[in-house]
């Protein structure tokens, strides 16, 4: 179950994320700016994943998970196959929130299904394993990205009279990366849905107002997740978005030349996420029962260095090797949150709390993150050499703000943990600094 997980969410992330390698093209040929561009890349599958992506949680609750991610991935891999095919700045943006309605079926059924699937002491391995498949989606986009526009240049070049009406290399490598899902999604009926298990005195189903009641108890701890991880979610979502514009405009580099070091940034990045994960689980099984929490705050604090000095070193290889400590902060935030809402949470609310967690990372992280970059250049630097410094701003500001939220939440979780499984308490303590 898990590795079908996986694999779907690889193939969700490369469909996002190619389209970062497309920017300068997709430029040319629609005749727009940073801004307009930056609206693709954020709003336009922001705002519809938060909008779908609550009711999808809903249907989490209460229906088979199996049947929700299959319709997704179908979704998601036509509208991506049908950007190949846009033709104008307003065709892509449609086709863009069609991406993000199909794409805000996986993350809330996926994880109803592990909490299921997996007992708490190693929900937060499974977890990892599943969300590191994020950044090797990420690493195949960034390491065939530029082959794959390589190759479709070359393929146009000399079969371009079997690709009517297709103009451009982009087009075609959108087309390449969308088709593939729609044969995937049928992988979920590969697995057996597993039970749905209830925590403690939990009911089978609870209304709207029993949720927003559930979370009022704790208000402390879930508004303080919501501050801290949309906080790192801009800047995480900022960085994946602009980071190949970054190094074609500092540095001259091209989809090839960027493409293999941020490709390996990412690999690195999901194999600490899912060593994370395992000492997450295993400091949990001895006792530290806020150390979601905890631990994350240790990973901002001890790579402070890397966030502070990113945009402000001159060697491209030195920036590679600064993002990819970067990203070991700013990728396994879903993982935390998802653990939380496990740990917490009973069965009936969980696909709604992920869903209204997840909505609210694509809204605010993935719709804020990278227009408010573009904002920056466009409209206080006026200059799109300037685009380091915007980022800096931006992610340095994420990263203060997320250490306060944290710093605040933390005591909360402990307790809320023990309320939700307090035959779990005896014996365990909870850590101290």
């Amino acid at each position: 179950m898990v590795g079908v997980l996986f694999l779907l969410n690889v193939l969700s992330m490369l469909d996002r994320l190619i389209l970062t390698m497309l920017v300068g093209p997709i430029k040319s040929e629609l005749l727009i700016g940073d801004f307009q561009m930056s609206l693709v890349l954020g709003p336009a599958f922001a705002v519809f994943y938060a909008l779908f992506g609550v009711p999808i949680g809903w249907a989490v609750d209460r229906f088979a998970r199996r049947w929700i991610i299959f319709f997704g991935v179908t979704l998601w891999a036509l509208a991506t196959t049908a950007s190949g095919f846009a033709r104008s700045y307003e065709a892509l943006l449609f086709f863009r929130i069609c991406v993000g309605v199909g794409e805000a079926a996986l993350a809330p059924a996926a994880v109803s299904l592990i909490a299921d699937a997996f007992p708490k002491e190693r929900v937060t391995t499974a977890l990892s394993v599943f969300q590191s498949a994020a950044k090797i989606g990420a690493a195949i986009a960034m390491a065939a990205g530029g082959v794959a526009i390589v190759f479709a240049a070359g393929l146009l070049a000399e079969h371009g009279a079997l690709f009517a009406g297709v103009t451009q290399p982009w087009h075609l490598v959108m087309a390449m990366v969308g088709a593939p899902g729609i044969v995937l999604a049928l992988l979920v009926f590969t697995f057996k849905e597993p039970p749905r298990r209830q925590s403690g005195a939990g009911k089978a189903r609870v209304t709207t107002g029993e949720l927003f009641t559930f979370v009022g108890r704790r208000w402390p701890l879930w508004l303080g997740m919501f501050i801290a991880f949309n906080a790192i979610s801009i800047a995480g979502f900022a960085l994946s978005a602009w980071m190949p514009s970054y190094f074609d405009r500092q540095f001259g580099w091209t989809p090839v030349q960027y493409g293999p070091g941020l490709s390996l940034t990412n690999i690195l990045s999901a194999i600490s996420l899912i060593a994370n994960g395992w000492l997450i689980d295993l400091l949990y099984r001895r006792g530290i029962r806020d150390v979601h929490l905890r631990f994350y705050r240790w990973l901002i604090v001890g790579f402070s260095p890397a966030f502070l000095l990113l945009f402000y070193v001159s060697n491209p290889v030195l920036v590679l090797i600064l993002y990819a400590l970067v990203q070991f902060v700013t990728v396994p935030f879903f993982v935390y949150v998802a653990a939380v809402i496990v740990m917490v949470a009973p069965n009936a609310t969980r696909g709604q709390l992920a869903a209204l967690y997840f909505a609210s990372f694509t809204v605010i992280g993935q719709g804020v993150g990278p227009t408010l970059v573009g904002a920056i250049t466009d409209y206080v630097y006026d200059d799109e050499l300037k685009l380091g410094a915007s980022l800096a701003i931006v992610v340095i500001a994420g990263m203060g703000i997320a250490l306060l939220a944290l710093q605040w939440a933390l005591p909360h979780l402990g307790r809320a943990i023990s309320d939700a499984d307090p035959a779990a308490e005896t014996g365990s303590t909870t850590a101290s600094a």
